[in-house]
């Protein structure tokens, strides 16, 4: 997770975020496990 930012940008964790909300908009698959935390 640490490195996501770094090695991806910003922008696309970003982009990753948008997707995952909209696919699991309660947040119950894998929460916390890949995606970085929310700034």
């Amino acid at each position: 997770k640490q490195y996501m930012v770094p090695e991806h940008g910003a922008e696309a964790v970003d982009t990753m975020w948008v997707i995952k909300r909209a696919l699991d908009p309660n947040g119950i698959l894998n929460p916390g496990k890949i995606l970085p935390d929310l700034p």
